[in-house]
C-alpha cells in the first residue's frame, strides 16, 4: 500500500485548479518568467480610458438626443401653446394632410414637400439600388485585380465629390441636355433629374458596402453552387445575393438616408415649386407621365433650405419648418433601426 503523502492528491488539482506550489514549479516559474502584474500607475490609466471610452459613447448618445430634443421643442411648437411660440397653434391634419403651401395667406399644408421627397428618393433608389448592387457583385467576384483596384479608387473619389458639384453639372449639363431631347426645348426639371442626380450621388455608397458585403462571403458558397452545375449568374442570384442580402439591405438603407437628406443639389434642378400638385391637375399636355417627371417640384429639405433664413424665430412659418426638421430626423431614424432589424431577422 502507498504512502499517503504520495497517493493523496490536493483538492485544487482534483478540482483542475492549481495550488501555488504548482505554480511555482510551471515551466515559466522555471525559465524565469516573472508574473504579469499591474502597476498602480497602469491600474489608474485602465480607470482613465474607461472613463474615457465611456463619456465619448456618453456624448454620442448626447448629441442624438440633443438634436431630437431640440427640433421637437421647436417643432412641436407649432402643435402645442409652448413657450416662445407667437404664431397660432396648428392642427397636424392642417399642416400634414393639406398640399396649400400659401404662408402669406396662413396656410401651410406641407403635404407637396412630403409627397415630393418620397417620389425624388424613390425614383433615385430604384435607379441606384440595382446598379449599386450589380456592380458590386462584378467589382468582387468577376473583374480581374486591377480593375478592382481601379473601380475602388473611382468609387471612393465619387464618394467624397461634393453635392453642390454634382448640382452643378445637373444645371449645366443635364437639364439642357434633358430639355432639348425630349421637351422640345420647355424648361427641363422636376423629379427625372433631381432622381438621376440623386442616384449618381448614392451609387457609390452602395457600390462599396455591396462589394464588401460580397468578399465577406466564403468561397465555399460559390464553389459549391458550381460544383452543383449552376451556372455563374445563378450561383450569384441564388445564393450569393440571397446570403449578402442584410448587407445589402444595409449598404441600401445608407443610400437612401444620404438621398433623403439632400437638399443643394437637389434644390439646383428640382424647381423649388411648392404648388407641383396643382399644376399637374391643370396639366393638359398629351404626355402626361412626361410633365409628371419633369414639373418643377419641391421637397421638405430643399424647402428648408429656402425659406427657413427668411423666417422670424417663434412664428407659425419657422415652426412649421422646425416640424419639417423634426419630421424628416424621424423617418431617417426609423428607417435604420426598421432595417437593422430585418437584417438581424434575415441572419438569424
Amino acid at each position: 500500500m502507498p504512502d499517503a503523502p504520495e497517493a493523496s492528491i490536493p483538492a485544487a488539482s482534483q478540482r483542475g485548479g492549481y495550488s501555488a506550489e504548482a505554480r511555482m514549479d510551471s515551466p515559466s516559474a522555471e525559465a524565469g518568467v516573472p508574473a504579469f502584474r499591474h502597476s498602480r500607475l497602469q491600474r489608474l490609466a485602465d480607470r482613465w480610458a474607461r472613463l474615457g471610452f465611456l463619456a465619448c459613447s456618453l456624448l454620442v448618445v448626447g448629441l442624438i438626443g440633443g438634436i431630437l430634443f431640440f427640433l421637437a421643442t421647436r417643432g412641436l411648437a407649432a402643435f402645442l401653446p409652448l413657450a416662445g411660440n407667437t404664431g397660432r397653434v396648428l392642427s397636424f391634419s392642417e399642416v400634414f394632410l393639406s398640399a396649400d403651401w400659401a404662408p402669406s395667406s396662413d396656410r401651410f399644408g406641407i403635404l407637396p414637400f412630403i409627397a415630393g421627397s418620397l417620389g425624388v428618393t424613390g425614383l433615385a433608389l430604384l435607379i441606384a439600388a440595382p446598379a449599386g448592387v450589380l456592380t458590386g457583385v462584378f467589382i468582387a467576384k468577376m473583374a480581374p485585380a486591377w480593375m478592382r483596384n481601379l473601380m475602388r479608387q473611382v468609387m471612393d473619389l465619387l464618394v467624397g465629390i461634393p453635392s453642390v458639384v454634382y448640382g452643378i453639372f445637373g444645371l449645366t449639363v443635364v437639364l439642357p441636355l434633358v430639355s432639348r431631347t425630349w421637351l422640345e426645348d420647355a424648361p427641363a426639371s422636376g423629379f427625372a433629374v433631381s432622381a438621376l442626380i440623386l442616384a449618381v450621388m448614392i451609387v457609390p455608397t452602395i457600390v462599396s458596402l455591396s462589394t464588401d458585403a460580397f468578399e465577406s462571403l466564403p468561397s465555399s458558397l460559390d464553389e459549391g453552387a458550381q460544383a452543383l452545375g449552376s451556372s455563374r449568374w445563378q450561383a450569384i442570384w441564388r445564393v450569393l445575393i440571397p446570403a449578402a442580402r442584410p448587407r445589402l439591405l444595409t449598404a441600401t438603407v445608407l443610400g437612401l438616408g444620404r438621398a433623403i437628406g439632400e437638399a443643394m443639389a437637389v434644390q439646383m434642378v428640382i424647381g423649388n415649386n411648392p404648388q407641383w400638385i396643382a399644376l399637374m391637375r391643370e396639366s393638359t399636355d398629351r404626355a402626361p407621365f412626361l410633365r409628371a417627371l419633369f414639373t418643377p417640384a419641391a421637397t421638405l429639405t430643399t424647402e428648408l433650405v429656402q425659406e427657413l433664413p427668411n423666417t422670424a424665430a417663434g412664428s407659425t412659418w419657422n415652426n412649421v419648418l422646425f416640424a419639417m426638421g423634426l419630421l424628416l430626423y424621424l423617418l431617417t431614424m426609423v428607417l435604420i433601426l426598421a432595417t437593422r432589424r430585418l437584417g438581424r431577422g434575415r441572419e438569424a
